[in-house]
């Protein structure tokens, strides 16, 4: 019999050695442990969890999949990286509930981010995370970013916070709504300045996006970080544009991180 991805991800939690990092992480690592219990069957507990930080940051758990996603950035670290200036500029596409951002300013506090989230649950989990967190230099958006300006249908995965996709294979359905659609050129115009890492979590987006980047804009991006859709496109196809664009890519857990090549 298949035992359902949350139920295995649960037990795998709880079976595994982690609590130390946990509590590295948590103010109270039990406290993880009883959010995932409440949040493991939805609807049970609708209200909003928290997660105090051992440096006084909270984390509102409305959802069983913020969860997941604590786990990756805190615990994990999987977008962990040193930068060269202690105010980095960020941009984070598929911002989510603004977990990637209060991530980056425990790090660097002076850092400037500027996060697009299109769905209006998320968005609104983004401006409660940085309101509470009180996030100076965090700028919500809620647009979603594509290869083109315009609109587009966002199709909703019903138990996925972070699976909701311009793609209805990705999202396992077709329930939709309309957002509006910016592309990286009218970004970088509005920041008017390099951009430190750009970061792409918007589930198979991201390959229209970096395939139609220009030369003139990659100059202005001096890291990028995605996580890959292997299922909707070649990624070495995609590893292989952002060659000719200067970058060399190397992988970062589970992660796409592509840098300037000095001589680009």
């Amino acid at each position: 019999m298949r035992i359902p991805w949350r139920l295995k991800w649960t037990l795998a939690q709880f079976a595994s050695l982690d609590y130390r990092k946990h509590s590295a992480v948590l103010q109270s690592a039990p406290a993880f442990y009883v959010t995932a219990l409440a949040k493991f069957i939805p609807g049970v507990s609708p209200d909003v969890k928290y997660l105090p930080l051992r440096d006084g940051h909270v984390i509102p758990v409305r959802d069983f999949m913020t969860l997941y996603i604590y786990k990756e950035i805190f615990v994990d670290r999987c977008y962990d990286l040193s930068f060269d200036r202690s105010a980095p500029v960020i941009v984070d596409i598929g911002a989510n509930s603004g977990l990637f951002a209060l991530r980056l300013k425990q790090l660097y506090p002076l850092a400037k981010i500027v996060c697009y989230e299109p769905f209006q649950p998320n968005f609104v989990q983004l401006e409660n995370t940085i309101a509470i967190n009180r996030l100076d230099g965090v700028t919500p958006l809620q647009k979603a970013v594509g290869a083109r300006p315009g609109h587009a249908k966002l199709f909703i995965h019903k138990r996925n916070m972070g699976g909701h996709s311009f793609y209805a294979a990705e999202a396992l359905n077709n329930d939709h709504v309309d957002v509006e659609v910016v592309d990286v050129p009218s970004i970088l115009g509005g920041l008017q300045q390099d951009v430190d890492l750009l970061k792409l979590d918007c589930e198979g987006a991201e390959f229209d996006i970096l395939m139609n980047l220009a030369a003139s804009d990659a100059r202005q991006i001096r890291r990028i970080i995605v996580e890959t859709t292997s299922g909707l496109y070649d990624v070495d196809k995609l590893n292989d544009r952002m060659a000719s664009l200067g970058y060399h890519h190397q992988p970062k857990s589970g992660l796409c991180l592509y840098s300037q090549r000095a001589d680009a």
